[in-house]
């Protein structure tokens, strides 16, 4: 039940206390809200159950009657006029308000709907039955996330918690105020970024930003992660993203130590798909690695997506060359030859899909510095070999694969077309799989398609 804090001595002393009492108290007993009364009699209501409800029928928190409102606007209000409710009590989460009046709910000065719902945020202003009847003022007692944000991000985006980080910059789960429809937002420092005297390559460009932006947006594929929108600012570039559930395939090959072969080949599928979507318009992704392959779900079969295809456009070469172990282990030997400062074909992202295919098979990389000479030096020979257990309960077809997709030599290596039509893809279940998954049509597997991957028949002897 919400209470009515009468005075503001202890208004403020209760707000200072929250801090120090989350830890110990009942969640039931957090005030992670604060409704202050306007143009109504009523000094200050505090929130501390996960939903709030306030209308003239007397089974709501809030009853409101003649002692609070005049009766030219009583008479407006529904029983149960709006809800608002933030799950579990739990600061981290959003504040959504819900409509469910007839004459209108309304946040500063818009008109909610019926039984639609909006994040609210700090210092909104709520109306009832029309816009002009300002009755509260709402408080978010939750931490602020979004300190240090553009006020155009915080106006359109609730900030969440982390979702992670990596050499781009942070990733934090939005929410979009209108829809209450989920994002994960990806904040980009520019001095992360390519930064060149040439007016071409500048980030601090904004046409140019906005320009590659505009290609990102208009990409629409089942396997490549949907950018919903970008700011950009002379700090950094705000990327507004897909929001996908099931984390990203480095964590899923890690929980599970390694993906069976069905499983490995629905997963090489889908990022196949997406790279020849990408390739067909031009596009090479250039960081493609388990990192970077977004799941919709935890299930085992479940719709897949690369992510970060637009930064490869703009990150400075020198973080290319950047990993945890001071080696990109998932780079093609060019870009190490020639230090990350050479132009390079769609190749690049065909020797990376090889090691993303051999980690999900083997739950191990082709190239480590544990294997004797340094990963970079094996990296650049090509050399590597089917060292774990797993291998042993390979098909050879798959093996194949991996070979043909890790030749040094960019020109030996197939292109996209060819990985898609190579005989360890030829699998009729596993593919109407994943068609079904990124709501294609089934498709046909010809007999004689490429096969640019498999060995040569042996001559016999006369």
């Amino acid at each position: 039940m919400a209470r009515d804090t009468q005075g503001t001595q202890a208004t403020q002393s209760q707000a200072s206390n929250i801090w120090t009492q989350v830890e110990s108290q009942p969640m039931e007993n957090i005030v992670w809200g604060r409704l202050y009364g306007k143009n109504i009699k009523i000094k200050s209501l505090d929130l501390n159950n996960d939903e709030f409800s306030a209308g003239r029928g007397e089974a709501n928190d809030l009853i409101l009657t003649l002692n609070d409102l005049p009766e030219k606007i009583l008479s407006r209000i529904s029983k149960v006029h709006f809800i608002i409710k933030r799950a579990n009590c739990d600061l981290t989460n959003p504040v959504y308000i819900q409509d469910l009046s007839r004459n209108g709910t309304f946040v500063n000065g818009e008109k909610i709907g019926t039984n639609k719902t909006r994040i609210l945020q700090n210092d909104d202003i709520i109306a009832l039955s029309h816009p002009t009847y300002k009755a509260f003022v709402f408080k978010d007692l939750s931490p602020n996330e979004a300190i240090g944000l553009p006020a155009e991000i915080t106006a359109t985006y609730y900030i969440n918690r982390k979702l992670g980080s990596g050499a781009y910059g942070l990733v934090r789960l939005v929410y979009e105020r209108r829809t209450c429809e989920q994002f994960a937002m990806k904040i980009v420092k520019k001095n992360m970024l390519e930064v060149s005297a040439h007016p071409n390559n500048n980030l601090n460009d904004p046409e140019r930003v906005l320009n590659e932006a505009k290609i990102m947006k208009n990409l629409s594929h089942p396997c490549v992660v949907r950018m919903h929108d970008i700011v950009d600012k002379p700090d950094s570039v705000y990327m507004v993203l897909e929001f996908m559930r099931g984390g990203d395939l480095l964590n899923r090959i890690i929980t599970k130590k390694l993906l069976n072969e069905d499983t490995s080949k629905l997963y090489f599928y889908q990022m196949c798909h997406a790279v020849k979507y990408l390739h067909d318009r031009g596009i090479t992704h250039r960081d493609l690695k388990p990192d970077n392959v977004l799941l919709e779900s935890n299930d085992e079969d479940t719709l897949l997506k690369v992510s970060d295809f637009g930064l490869s456009k703009f990150v400075h070469k020198d973080s290319v060359m950047r990993t945890l172990c001071g080696t990109p282990l998932y780079v093609a030997p060019e870009v190490l030859i020639t230090g990350g400062r050479a132009s390079y074909t769609q190749k690049v992202d065909i020797w990376s899909l090889g090691v993303v295919l051999y980690t999900c098979l083997s739950g191990t990389l082709p190239f480590s510095d544990e294997y004797g000479s340094p990963a970079g030096e094996q990296i650049k020979k090509g050399q590597f070999r089917f060292r774990h257990p797993a291998w042993q309960s390979i098909s050879q077809r798959a093996k194949l694969l991996i070979k043909q997709m890790l030749i040094v030599d960019p020109e030996k290596r197939p292109s996209i077309d060819a990985v898609l039509k190579c005989n360890w893809l030829r699998d009729t279940t596993i593919l109407q799989k994943a068609n079904r998954l990124m709501k294609l049509e089934d498709m046909e597997i010809g007999e004689d398609e490429n096969n640019f991957l498999e060995p040569p028949t042996k001559r016999r002897r006369q």
